[in-house]
C-alpha cells in the first residue's frame, strides 16, 4: 500500500459513536469491511462499504484505526500513514458529525462514506485483492518439474495407463521418463536457470540440442549424444506437455509447433544370418569340451586369456540361458519385453493344424499369433515351460560373450554419429549384438526368404511398412539378389500371361 503521514487535527474527546468493523471471511480468507453507526436511543444501524481486504491486511488497518482512538481520546495528534486506514478514519469522522445532527439514515451515511472513498480507493483495493490473488495462484500452481514428477508417480501407481489402452506403462518406459527429468534438472544447472512450462519454447528447443550436443564423458572427453537418444528426450518431454495441457496447467503450444521436432538417425545394427542363429541355438556352454574347442580357436593368447576370464566370470550356466533367450528372440521377432516371457501357456492350435505363440505386446497390446518354431519348443521344454528370469542389462553384455566364443570377430561396419557428423568404427561384430538385434534377426531372415512385408508385420506387431524397412539389414549384394528375384518373378508373371 502507499504510505504517507497524515496529521489530523487535536479535537476534545467525545463519546464513540461510529466503528470500522469486519464481517464474515470468504473462502478464499478475505474479509468485507462495514461502518457500524450507533446512538442511543435512535441510531443503531451498518452500512457496507465496498471493501473487501485479506484478514492479515485488516487486522494491520483494525489497530492502525484503534490507535488513532486513543490518540484522539488523549487529546493528541493522529498520525495515519496507510492511505487505506487514512480514508476509512476520515468515513468515521464523517459519520460521527453525521450522527450528531441526529438526521442518519442508511442513505446518507452511504452517500457520505462513498464521497469519502471515491471510485481510486475501491480501484485501489481491487488492484490490491488482484495482486494477492495472482500471487496466491502463483504460490499454488504446479511447476513443469513439479508436473513431471507427479506423472511419473502417476504411471508408476498405475493411475496412469497406456494411452487407448487400459495396460499399465511398463517399468522400461517410466525409466525413460526419469532420464528425461534427470536431463531436463541437468540443463537447469548448466544453464543456471528454472524451465517452467512458458519456457518451453523453440529458443529452448534448439539450446536445449546444443546442450546434449556438448555433452562429455568424466574424462572432460566430447560425447555428443546421439540424435536418437536426443529425439527420445525430446518426445518425452513432449507427452509431459500434452498430459499438461490435457490437465489444463498450461496454455503454452510452442511445443506444438513442427520445428519442435523427434529426430532420429536410421543407426546401423547388426542382424544374425540364419546359420549364425542355428550356430547359437546348437552350441552348449555347459559342455567343457565346447568352451575348450571355442577358446582354442581364438585368434591369439590375449583373447583367448579373455575368454577364460569371461566364463569365469559369467559361469557356463548363465551363458546358456543369455544365448537361449536371445535365440527365441530371434526365431519370434518380439521385442525383448515380450520374448522374454514366452512361455508354453501361450501355445494355441489352430485350424491349419499349426501350433502358435499367443502373445499380447506390452508395448501396443496388440495380440499376434507367431508360428511355433520347433527350436522354441525344444528351448522351452529344457526350462519347464518357461525361460529362465534375466535382466535386460545382463542379457545384452552376455549376449556379447557368446557372439565372441562363437567367433563373430569381424569388423561390423558400422558408423556411428559424433554431433552431427558421420564416423566409422572398427567395432566388432560381437560388440554391436543387443537385446533387439533379436527382432531385426527375425525380420531381415523371414524378408531374404521371400515372405512379404504384410507378412512379417502380422508377427512383429509394426504398425507400417515403412516403420518395418527400419529392421532390414541386408548388405548391397543381399539387396541385388533379392531385386534379381523380384524382378524374375515380374518376368515370369508376363510370359504366362502373354502365353
Amino acid at each position: 500500500m502507499k504510505l504517507f503521514c497524515i496529521f489530523a487535527p487535536v479535537t476534545q474527546h467525545h463519546s464513540f459513536m461510529t466503528q470500522i468493523i469486519e464481517r464474515g471471511s470468504k473462502e478464499d480468507g478475505t474479509v468485507n469491511l462495514y461502518a457500524r453507526l450507533y446512538k442511543r436511543p435512535s441510531i443503531n444501524t451498518t452500512i457496507a462499504l465496498g471493501i473487501s481486504l485479506s484478514r492479515q491486511d485488516w487486522q494491520f488497518i483494525d489497530n492502525v484505526l484503534r490507535s488513532a482512538e486513543q490518540a484522539q481520546k488523549m487529546g493528541t495528534a493522529v498520525v495515519l500513514r496507510d492511505t487505506l486506514a487514512q480514508k476509512l478514519w476520515e468515513v468515521k469522522t464523517a459519520l460521527d458529525a453525521l450522527i450528531e445532527t441526529n438526521n442518519v439514515t442508511n442513505d446518507t451515511a452511504k452517500f457520505v462514506a462513498n464521497g469519502i472513498l471515491k471510485a481510486d480507493i475501491y480501484k485501489e483495493v481491487e488492484r490490491q485483492n488482484a495482486a494477492r490473488q495472482e500471487q496466491k495462484e502463483q504460490e499454488q500452481r504446479t511447476t513443469l518439474m513439479q508436473w513431471i514428477d507427479e506423472f511419473i508417480r502417476q504411471c508408476e501407481t498405475g493411475e496412469r495407463l497406456k494411452r487407448k489402452s487400459t495396460r499399465n506403462i511398463t517399468e522400461g518406459t517410466i525409466k525413460s521418463y526419469r532420464g528425461t527429468k534427470a536431463q531436463l534438472e541437468s540443463y537447469q544447472e548448466n544453464r543456471h536457470k528454472i524451465i517452467d512450462f512458458d519456457d518451453v519454447t523453440l529458443d529452448f528447443y534448439e539450446d536445449w540440442r546444443r546442450f546434449f550436443l556438448a555433452k562429455k564423458d568424466k574424462k572432460g572427453n566430447p560425447r555428443p549424444y546421439s540424435p536418437n537418444t536426443i529425439g527420445r528426450h525430446v518426445k518425452n518431454l513432449k507427452i509431459f506437455l500434452y498430459a499438461a495441457k490435457d490437465m489444463k496447467l498450461t496454455t503454452n503450444t510452442e511445443f506444438e509447433s513442427s520445428r519442435f521436432s523427434v529426430d532420429s538417425y536410421d543407426v546401423e545394427n547388426v542382424y544374425l544370418t540364419d546359420d549364425r542363429v542355428q550356430q547359437m541355438y546348437e552350441t552348449d556352454f555347459e559342455d567343457s569340451n565346447t568352451i575348450e574347442r571355442l577358446i582354442r580357436l581364438a585368434p591369439d593368447d590375449e583373447e583367448r586369456g579373455i575368454m577364460r576370464d569371461q566364463v569365469t566370470r559369467r559361469t557356463p550356466k548363465v551363458l546358456n540361458e543369455a544365448k537361449d533367450i536371445f535365440t527365441v528372440g530371434c526365431l519370434t521377432g518380439q521385442r525383448v519385453s515380450d520374448y522374454k516371457r514366452i512361455n508354453e501357456e501361450m501355445y494355441r492350435k489352430l485350424s491349419d493344424g499349426n501350433e502358435y505363440i499367443y502373445l499380447q505386446q506390452e508395448k501396443t497390446d496388440k495380440w499376434i499369433y507367431i508360428p511355433l518354431d520347433p527350436r522354441v519348443r525344444a528351448i522351452l521344454q529344457k526350462y519347464g515351460g518357461k525361460l529362465p528370469h534375466i535382466y535386460d542389462q545382463d542379457l545384452n553384455e552376455r549376449i556379447k560373450v557368446i557372439g565372441r566364443f562363437l567367433g563373430w570377430r569381424e569388423n561390423a561396419g558400422i558408423t556411428e554419429l559424433h554431433g552431427m557428423m558421420e564416423v566409422p568404427t572398427q567395432k566388432k561384430f560381437y560388440e554391436c549384438i543387443k537385446t533387439h538385434t533379436a527382432r531385426r534377426t527375425f525380420a531381415t531372415n523371414a524378408y531374404k526368404r521371400n515372405i512379404s512385408l504384410s507378412s512379417i508385420m502380422v508377427i512383429t506387431g509394426h504398425s507400417s511398412e515403412k516403420m518395418l524397412r527400419k529392421y532390414l539389414k541386408l548388405d548391397s549384394e543381399e539387396k541385388a539378389m533379392l531385386a534379381a528375384a523380384e524382378f524374375a518373378k515380374a518376368k515370369e508373371v508376363k510370359l504366362k500371361m502373354a502365353e
